[in-house]
């Protein structure tokens, strides 16, 4: 099987080549370097097995299991093997690379395959690639080969998400747990859900039931299906999140403040401004797109209840970021606000501005006190950001937020916005943003990396969010892990294509493009 010919440094644009020779899929994201031979390693039937030690089990078992769904194979877990067909993971203490974490090497000889890496997070994106270096052969009951090569790769953001919207409607957890193996087969790391919002509150507090028993369901006179309501239990949310992390995913939690929060206020009318909330919550396009009413600033109940949901929080998802929103919150309940103008005078602000950068600075201090670090969205800036507080940057601010030296994550709504139709952001538009276009090295060194955003107001089903984020995603997850050289879209798109069976093996509806 193994052929004289001595291997050679393949570019990054070459890879395609061989990937598509050996009639397997074209790896994506591309890797940073590649050394290739015309040999090949054939997965025997019964002969051929996961080789790892006990402390990397769960890795084992994953990949296993994913090779014994693409081959058909029986690929058993085992600790020792003798040398040759085996598959054999191996955390390596002198693996070093100089990017975030995430590295590791993979060579495939003709005797057998290593997956090296400081990490197990590392070991687990080997195990991605090589399941993409699968030939069709696999489905077509012809020998199994994958070709002789070595791997070296790192990503090069440590930041690639997605956002999810589970306020607006509620995914359920087979398909956060379908979006994790997603996300993570094409190496994305951070799933960041959006859990709380004008239309409902999808987690339960125990200090609090209340949030969850009246404000994650829509009023009956919507006759909104039961699908799109309902909150995760800390059992779920639990679980989901080891799963996650499994699979090299964080689970980033958001709980909106100090707008977008009808959700809270229909339970807790007395924190509002007013006391005058609705009864009830309202599907999206029932009802203002942003409602005037928001958390009272003015009101030290507002931080007494906000603090005790981020504790729960906090125990649940550890994660270094918490995310805490700040987007779209009107200031016009605060200016007629007696409390608030308390607050304003009492705290020597000058207006409603500052006003929100006091609630963002304040809540920031509570997350910091927990060992965690704040992020929202552009509008935390908003009369002047909380010192250790992170940007997630939509609307503008991250050359302003890393000249301060704050860390920004990149979702600007011209490149990364999956809500928005194929006809705004399609797959090449998408895969031509760089989160450091136009940003000095010192400032590019503040940019943790880049996210797309999904808002679930109108492709509300998972069939329609699949189509919206497919095939498109992709073009971020290349762009979030690959080097800043792949940039030509001809040859990006070749490998698109050839992973869009892939896509539809993994049960996606994804979008195609009119022809």
């Amino acid at each position: 099987m193994k052929s004289p010919i001595p291997r050679s440094l393949l570019s990054i644009g070459s890879l395609l080549a061989v990937a598509s020779g050996m009639a397997g899929p074209a790896l994506l994201p591309m890797p940073s370097k590649m050394l290739a031979s015309n040999g090949v390693f054939v997965l025997l039937d019964s002969k051929t097995a996961v080789v790892a030690p006990i402390e990397l089990d769960d890795q084992a078992k994953i990949l296993a299991a994913d090779l014994r769904a693409a081959t058909g194979l029986p690929m058993p877990v085992v600790r020792y093997a003798a040398a040759g067909r085996a598959i054999r993971l191996v955390l390596d203490p002198k693996f070093t690379t100089a990017g975030p974490q995430g590295g590791y090497r993979l060579i495939v000889r003709g005797e057998g395959v290593e997956i090296a890496a400081l990490t197990a997070t590392g070991l687990f994106y080997g195990g991605r690639t090589l399941l993409q270096l699968l030939p069709r052969a696999a489905e077509q009951g012809g020998d199994i080969a994958i070709p002789e090569l070595r791997i070296e790769d790192q990503p090069r953001f440590a930041w690639r998400g997605l956002m999810l919207d589970c306020s607006r409607t509620f995914q359920s957890n087979d398909y956060l747990k379908k979006t994790i193996d997603r996300l993570a087969f094409y190496k994305m790391n951070v799933l960041h859900l959006h859990l709380t919002d004008d239309q409902g509150w999808r987690m339960e507090i125990k200090k609090h039931p209340v949030l969850t028993q009246k404000g994650a369901r829509f009023s009956p006179k919507y006759n909104e299906p039961t699908s799109h309501q309902g909150f995760y239990t800390r059992a779920v949310l639990k679980e989901l999140v080891k799963y996650a992390a499994l699979r090299g995913v964080t689970i980033v939690p958001e709980i909106e403040m100090p707008g977008h929060s009808l959700g809270v206020l229909v339970c807790r009318p007395d924190l509002s401004c007013t006391g005058k909330i609705p009864d009830d919550i309202f599907p999206f396009f029932k009802g203002p797109s942003i409602t005037p009413d928001i958390l009272c600033a003015g009101n030290d109940d507002t931080f007494r209840l906000m603090e005790e949901v981020l504790d729960e929080v906090i125990e649940i998802f550890p994660s270094q970021f918490i995310h805490i929103g700040g987007d779209e919150a009107p200031k016009t309940r605060w200016q007629a606000c007696p409390k608030c103008q308390a607050r304003i005078k009492a705290e020597g602000l000058k207006n409603e501005h500052e006003l929100q950068s006091y609630f963002m600075r304040r809540i920031e201090k509570h997350i910091a006190s927990k060992g965690r670090r704040m992020i929202g969205w552009s509008e935390i800036m908003d009369g002047g950001l909380a010192p250790n507080a992170a940007v997630m940057d939509w609307i503008g601010g991250a050359a302003e937020a890393t000249q301060a030296g704050h860390d920004v994550v990149m979702s600007p709504t011209s490149h990364c916005y999956f809500d928005y139709p194929y006809a705004a952001i399609n797959a090449e538009r998408a895969y031509a943003f760089d989160p450091v276009d136009r940003l000095s090295p010192e400032q590019a060194h503040h940019v943790l990396g880049l996210q797309a955003n999904f808002w679930s107001h109108i492709d509300r089903e998972p069939a329609c969010v699949d189509r919206q984020l497919f095939p498109r995603l992709l073009s971020l997850a290349e762009r979030g892990w690959s080097p800043s050289v792949c940039r030509d879209w001809n040859e990006f798109k070749l490998r698109l294509d050839a992973q869009l069976p892939q896509l539809a093996k993994m049960g996606i509806f994804y979008y195609r493009e009119p022809q």
